[in-house]
């Protein structure tokens, strides 16, 4: 335990807003579902979920999966054997008959597990290469959002709706991955004189993060390990204009440049003139800020995820 962080007021303050937050959270989603799925269906189905995980912080990635899934189909949690590195393996079973669906959340667009791949009726692959697989069964797994920003989410997007903006710019990010990309780009945002900017290498509890972020006109995405990331995906869930790295993994649906997020250039060369250019038009990035919110509302939240996840089954056992 980081006993330092329970003498700081702040993380004090933290926690009283995350039990106001959970105990006052609207849970009624009331989004239409962008994979309309056949309602009669869903009660032929049952899925069978893993009770435990071959890394136990598997957890993070498909929890909120999970939770989709139960809005829509009975879930029984099994004893179900992981074997493969980096995959979840779960069974959707229909009429009967059981489908072995693997959830590959290896950071690298350049693996796929054979092996599991072979044993799937479908194989979700959540850094999906944007230039595809040669396999008909590997498709874009989407990404998620931490499960807990489901409770913060409401209250958040408050805040940010009211525009009263305490940052220009945002960016905070650890140093475990992708350390000379990042430092590069908090060095550049730290050193220009035109605007404010906010966060660095390090980071703060995650609720407060959200809050900074709401707080924030623009914020930076700069990947690590692999191309998607939580802070990418909380990012577009609060709704603000994002400039990134160009992604070379896609989701279950296209992110559009100028759209619902901005690109800059690899070596990070654009970076603050994008800045300048947003901060200056205020139209313009609040365009993309909404954007970015549909994004997520539409493809991304976890209902909108097992939406996507059933109708892809559904779509894959029309084939047979």
């Amino acid at each position: 335990m980081n006993w330092k962080s329970l003498t700081n007021l702040q993380t004090w303050q933290d926690f009283g807003k995350e039990i106001i937050w959970e105990a006052f959270s609207p849970q009624k989603n009331d989004l239409p579902l962008s994979w309309p799925i056949n309602n009669e269906k869903l009660d032929d189905i049952t899925i069978l979920w893993p009770n435990q995980y071959y890394w136990p912080p598997m957890h993070i990635w498909v929890t909120p999966l999970l939770h989709g899934f139960q809005k829509f189909v009975n879930v029984r949690i099994a004893r179900i054997p992981q074997t493969y590195t980096h995959v979840v393996l779960f069974y959707l079973i229909m009429n009967g008959k059981k489908y072995a669906i693997a959830i590959d959340m290896f950071d690298k667009f350049e693996s796929i597990n054979e092996e599991c791949r072979n044993e799937s009726f479908l194989y979700f692959k959540m850094q999906y290469n944007i230039d595809g697989y040669p396999f008909s069964n590997v498709i874009p797994g989407g990404f998620v959002s931490h499960d807990e920003a489901y409770h913060y989410l409401p209250h958040i997007r408050k805040i940010r709706d009211k525009n009263d903006f305490l940052s220009d710019v945002y960016g905070r990010f650890g140093t475990e991955f992708a350390q000379d990309q990042r430092g590069k780009a908090v060095s550049l945002l730290s050193k220009q004189k035109d605007f404010r900017f906010d966060g660095g290498l390090n980071k703060v509890r995650y609720s407060r993060f959200l809050r900074e972020v709401a707080g924030s006109k623009i914020c930076i995405d700069i990947f690590g390990n692999g191309d998607f990331c939580f802070r990418l995906v909380d990012y577009l869930a609060v709704g603000t204009c994002v400039i990134s790295i160009k992604h070379r993994t896609a989701f279950n649906a296209p992110l559009v440049d100028r759209e619902h997020i901005v690109y800059m250039k690899d070596d990070l060369s654009d970076l603050i003139s994008l800045c300048n250019f947003y901060l200056k038009n205020d139209e313009e990035r609040e365009r993309i800020s909404r954007n970015s919110r549909g994004f997520f509302d539409k493809y991304l939240h976890r209902e909108q995820l097992a939406a996507y996840y059933l109708y892809k089954f559904f779509e894959k056992i029309k084939t047979l």
